[in-house]
């Protein structure tokens, strides 16, 4: 059965070292929640900055047994601070448009730490990750690789490519978050790519220095991932066979997090570098190549909150509902997915009082905005704060102005405080560029 048509689990909070209660009141390192949301207003993002710090270190940590590149996937979380946090700690950056390539470059990130990924990159895109110097172009396509040999023609300099391939294999996730099959966008088909590696060795504009995968988000265990990584590093041999400057192997992201609906606990991080390397020997012996992965979740997920406050508490057939600030505009993944994210009131609960079923949504004019259903949370009441957990990855990014609902505040915990990562975007903002005539 495949993870996404697994029954849900209710009602579990994943523990967290980094968000706990202390007084009776939730923290963020030692930091209310409540003094967060009297200083900053309602809905924000809270990060903690120690969690970025721990997971990063448990993914490098991970990897220590082989040569690795850890490139953050900046499509999870593309504030400025976080990601100047994690150019500090050593990582590199996994991009995807030319605005992340500015992000990445405005945070500090060297062109040679930044990978550029993204099946459908633009030619002034492509132009400007080749002045810029990154690292790699990932290539998605042999349209793509045509367009990128043109402006390296042009530029008269060599461009630097991983060529993606779809290793065939099942990540057992959710449909939207598969990305390693021959039915998927990304990437191309190892008979493609074996088509294509006469081209790209001949060609004096093009130079192929690494194989990737990405077999999707999410991925529970380590054993698909193993399998592709495998796959591809017998392709990377073939192609380094072939004439071609292997340096890298990029067995891609999916390492997962725990939000609280999980019939079972993930596998720990040293699991999945032990087998990504493993599975790199085993498909190409001792090839002495740069093991590149693209975590994104599994760096910032853990480390954010949605912090919200409850705007009213109404019961309607038989149901009741708490209307939180909060909306799909900040937090979009439930009503996309479907997707669970543990709840927690910022007030802890006493022990032994009653729990109540209530579906916590938002006040945008939408069906889909809710942020849990029926989960079992104590009695609330208006002004109530709450924590949705599981937000510091694919929640700010994919934020919205709908309902012109201005996008919200993000704060960063370090050091015992707290201070603005993003200031709340003010109302006229919503209008700024538009034109009246």
């Amino acid at each position: 059965m495949a993870v996404h048509d697994m029954p849900r689990v209710q009602g579990r909070v994943p523990p967290s070292p980094h968000f706990a209660y202390a007084d009776g009141v939730l923290c963020a390192d030692g930091v209310s929640l409540a003094r967060i949301a009297e200083r900053f207003d309602t809905p924000c993002y809270v990060y903690s900055g120690a969690a970025v710090d721990a997971a990063y270190a448990s993914i490098d940590a991970a990897l220590a047994g082989a040569p690795h590149f850890i490139a953050y996937a900046m499509k999870a979380n593309s504030n400025l601070a976080l990601l100047a946090r994690l150019e500090r700690a050593g990582a590199g950056v996994d991009i995807v448009s030319g605005g992340e390539l500015a992000r990445a470059l405005k945070a500090g990130f060297p062109a040679q730490r930044i990978a550029f990924s993204g099946v459908g990159k633009r030619d002034d895109e492509i132009r400007s990750a080749l002045e810029a110097g990154v690292r790699a172009l990932h290539a998605e396509s042999e349209p793509e690789i045509d367009a990128i040999e043109r402006i390296a023609r042009d530029l008269g300099k060599p461009a630097a490519l991983c060529l993606r391939v779809n290793p065939e294999v099942d990540a057992n996730t959710h449909p939207y978050i598969a990305t390693g099959l021959r039915s998927s966008k990304f990437g191309v088909a190892l008979d493609v790519a074996r088509r294509m590696l006469p081209r790209l060795l001949n060609s004096p504009h093009l130079k192929l220095e690494g194989i990737a995968c990405h077999i999707g988000s999410m991925v529970g265990s380590p054993e698909p991932l193993a399998a592709a990584v495998e796959i591809c590093a017998r392709f990377a041999r073939e192609c380094q066979q072939a004439g071609a400057p292997i340096d890298t192997l990029d067995a891609g992201g999916g390492w997962p997090i725990s939000y609280g609906d999980e019939s079972s606990t993930h596998a720990e991080n040293a699991r999945f570098g032990s087998a990504i390397i493993d599975a790199a020997k085993r498909g190409a012996g001792e090839h002495g190549w740069t093991v590149m992965v693209e975590p994104g979740r599994s760096l910032v997920g853990d480390a954010g909150v949605l912090l919200t406050r409850v705007l009213y508490v109404k019961e309607q057939s038989g149901k009741r509902f708490a209307i939180v600030d909060g909306a799909m505009t900040e937090l979009i993944r439930p009503a996309l997915y479907r997707a669970y994210h543990a709840v927690a009131p910022v007030k802890e609960p006493l022990a032994g009082e009653p729990l109540e079923p209530v579906d916590v949504v938002g006040p945008v004019c939408e069906s889909a905005d809710f942020l849990a259903l029926d989960r079992s949370l104590p009695p609330l009441a208006r002004g109530d704060l709450l924590a949705i957990r599981g937000a510091g990855a694919y929640a700010s990014v994919m934020g919205s102005r709908y309902n012109s609902r201005p996008l919200a505040a993000e704060v960063l915990v370090e050091g015992g405080d707290a201070r603005l990562a993003r200031r709340r975007e003010p109302i006229d903002a919503l209008w700024r560029e538009e034109l009246m005539e």
